[in-house]
């Protein structure tokens, strides 16, 4: 055996590496699940109870709770998406469409578009962060806010703003369209004959 099949061997074998990063996502993802079912549990758990006294803001908890709930299963998501886009692209990127059965939102062609993905979806976590942010704020701070608390609030809306037009300008890789899509399975399908 030549050191150049050698390196070849070792080089193709490296991609098993990756399953540390599938493991890990899916383990994470079991957890934010976990976590975002306790934060629909503890909104509940909120609901049932009458409030102390009668100026209270009954159900504002519980709506923060649900919020910090959306908040962890979409994060959850992304890591699961994550898992099956490393699992595809890494472990099995011989698999045919048809073979691994995966949905079509599941299915990831190059590394590009799991990056685009991800950074997606991190903007719409981002969002759902403000918007626990401003309900806290708002239904601790009885409606009044100081020009500092205004002023932090606001910075995290113009930081999604900018990063969303960060991705816009970089568009790491478009989006297929489905017609795209559609021609990929047979040209997949007709070059797997061919290798053969």
């Amino acid at each position: 055996m030549g050191s150049q099949s050698f390196e070849r061997i070792v080089v193709l074998s490296s991609r098993y590496l990756s399953i540390v990063a599938v493991i890990g996502s899916l383990a994470g993802s079991i957890l934010m699940f976990f976590l975002g079912s306790y934060n629909i549990y503890l909104a509940f758990s909120q609901v049932l109870q009458f409030p102390e006294y009668e100026g209270s803001n009954f159900g504002s908890a519980a709506v923060i709770s649900v919020i910090e709930g959306l908040d962890r299963f979409l994060i959850a998501i992304v890591l699961l998406y994550f898992a099956y886009g490393v699992y595809t692209l890494f472990l099995h990127p011989e698999s045919s469409r048809q073979e691994l059965a995966l949905p079509d939102w599941l299915r990831v062609g190059h590394i590009g578009q799991l990056k685009q993905v991800v950074a997606e979806v991190i903007i719409v976590v981002l969002f759902v962060l403000f918007l626990r942010l401003t309900l806290e704020a708002f239904s601790h701070g009885g409606g009044a806010l100081e020009l500092r608390h205004l002023a932090t609030l606001l910075l995290l809306p113009v930081s999604i703003v900018l990063l969303a037009l960060a991705l816009r300008l970089v568009q790491l890789h478009p989006k297929p369209s489905s017609q795209e899509l559609e021609t990929e399975v047979p040209e997949a399908a007709s070059g797997a004959k061919s290798d053969k």
